[in-house]
């Protein structure tokens, strides 16, 4: 049985750009849209308390669960990488740290082809996004539709962390998402009176209330359709049944569905490398090889430390008691360690004095696991430093395992497989345990459990870095933007060789920005609705 919908704008995945771009074009009334998402509704109340995301991680049911080949840099592990599936995406169930990044970042995506996206013409969009409840600042939005917030007290390990960081000649950064990223500070997060604001609870919410909106979930595009080289709509079909929807957009299709969900739905569509394509039985209508490729995302290195007790979240969560306290607070004040994201300070720094700006991230993580990548947490107190390289040179690939839309496609992230890679991450861990010695840390640390100290050499700290590291949950770039022939996207995010077929997420994204990517897939949602409404006049 095939159902039909018809709407002007189809967007494909409700994650966090998603969002955005449904909510932002169905302002217009005469424009009637569909969004649809493979994942349920973000209903249930450990989507939207910030420290809630371990539970999420922990059910798993609420993810694609993807995972790497084994990575021949790191000791042939496969790494898990798991994506948002549910409306809201990885921005409903993510750590929620709201870092956009370096003003070069930017910069250098137009320096490499895509025009018109320096930081400067960036900035607009960045301040769209926020809400900004810290005081005012050159490039910060204050207005817009996410919260973006600094935790009313940081927890004694996250202070402690910060004294530490200034020992060892690191200065404080009043604001690490205006001016250039350098410096300690608390971390600013997607929260507001306690509660993550997701792009699903920020843009969509209202926005569903319009009549010229509809959205679709438990529905999985299959392919795009297109007439000729135009395309048309989406099919689709809705989990655990046979029946397909055919979802036709009279004047545009727009893919959001992520850096993994995007290339895999353009090469299911024809649009890829045409030889790989065609071995698999899939008919080519672009022959566009760098579909899947340019993949980059940001390598994670976590450093776990018990400690005395210092009101670890370890601590709050380890007891019927103190969990009923720590819940009581949250639900009477919305208030203490539930109310916050895992990364309470995070700093930024030079490794080295051959790079012009930061390379390296490290954030203070209030609890400690007890192996990778668990969230379940042992009693014992503890705290993580999480150090990941922020532009690592390293690029993999993602191709297609089958014709068959059920099948997750083959990800190799080659991580660690350049040369400046292998080196900056080994000077991060040097960082991290630079700080770790400092006073004002290693007068509560108990154990050091990565077996590390300031005396190992080169070769050791990179044997715990094959044995441990992995993903911090930032893939992107399998879609470039660009006006060289191998990029995929035209600057204004439209498909190259084909018509009405537009991607709006961060496969995107030429480069990786230099810290966290969610506040920067956020603004390529809201510059993406402008090109959208600008165009309709063109169709």
């Amino acid at each position: 049985m095939t159902r039909i919908v018809e709407a002007d704008i189809v967007v494909v995945g409700a994650g966090s750009a998603g969002c955005i771009v449904a909510a932002r074009v169905s302002e217009d009334p005469n424009l009637q849209v569909v969004l649809i998402e493979s994942g349920g509704e973000d209903s249930h109340p450990w989507f939207h308390i910030p420290a809630g995301y371990a539970k999420i991680m922990e059910a798993g049911k609420h993810y694609w669960n993807y995972q790497t080949e084994a990575e021949p840099h790191l000791d042939n592990r496969t790494i898990a990488w798991p994506r948002g599936k549910v409306i809201g995406g990885s921005g409903s169930v993510n750590g929620l740290v709201y870092l956009r990044g370096s003003p070069f970042d930017y910069d250098r995506w137009e320096q490499a082809g895509a025009k018109g996206w320096s930081w400067d013409a960036c900035v607009p969009y960045f301040r769209k996004v926020e809400k900004w409840q810290g005081d005012p600042g050159a490039t910060r939005g204050q207005t817009g539709k996410v919260a973006i917030t600094t935790p009313k007290v940081l927890s004694e390990g996250a202070q402690r962390f910060i004294n530490a960081c200034n020992a060892v000649g690191i200065d404080n950064h009043i604001d690490v998402n205006d001016g250039q990223l350098s410096g300690v500070s608390p971390v600013q997060s997607n929260i507001e009176n306690g509660r993550r604001a997701s792009s699903s609870r920020a843009y969509l919410r209202e926005a569903r209330k319009r009549g010229n909106l509809t959205v679709l979930t438990r529905m999985t595009a299959q392919r795009v359709m297109f007439d000729e080289r135009r395309a048309t709509g989406i099919i689709a079909r809705h989990d655990g049944t046979n029946d397909s929807v055919v979802i036709r957009a009279r004047k545009e299709v727009v893919l959001a569905a992520g850096a993994i969900g995007t290339p895999q739905l353009l090469m299911l569509s024809g649009i890829g490398d045409g030889t790989a394509l065609a071995r698999l039985g899939i008919e080519v209508l672009v022959n566009q090889p760098e579909v899947g490729r340019n993949l980059q995302d940001h390598l994670l290195v976590r450093m776990r430390f018990r400690s005395r007790e210092i009101g670890t979240l370890n601590e709050k969560m380890r007891s019927r008691l103190s969990l009923a306290k720590t819940v009581g607070a949250y639900l009477v004040k919305r208030d203490g360690p539930l109310a916050i994201g895992p990364t309470e300070a995070v700093l930024f720094a030079r490794t080295n004095p051959e790079v012009e700006e930061a390379n390296v991230q490290i954030q203070y993580i209030n609890f400690c696991t007890a192996t990778t990548p668990s969230y379940r947490l042992p009693h014992a107190a503890g705290f993580m430093l999480n150090m990941s390289q922020c532009r690592p040179a390293s690029k993999g690939s993602l191709t297609l395992r089958s014709k068959d839309f059920n099948e997750p496609p083959v990800i190799r992230a080659a991580y660690l497989s350049d040369p400046l890679d292998v080196k900056e991450n080994i000077e991060g861990v040097r960082l991290a345990l630079k700080i770790a010695k400092a006073h004002a840390l290693a007068e509560i640390i108990t154990e050091n459990q990565s077996g590390l100290s300031e005396h190992s050499s080169d070769e050791e700290i990179l044997r715990y870095i094959r044995q441990v590291a992995g993903t911090v949950y930032h893939p992107c770039g399998t879609c470039r933007m660009g006006d060289d022939e191998g990029a995929v996207l035209n600057s204004d995010l439209t498909v190259k060789g084909v018509k009405s077929l537009r991607v709006a997420d961060a496969s995107a994204i030429p480069a990786i920005p230099s810290s966290n990517i969610q506040a920067s897939v956020l603004m390529i949602a809201e510059r993406a609705s402008d090109f959208i409404k600008n165009s309709k006049s063109n169709y």
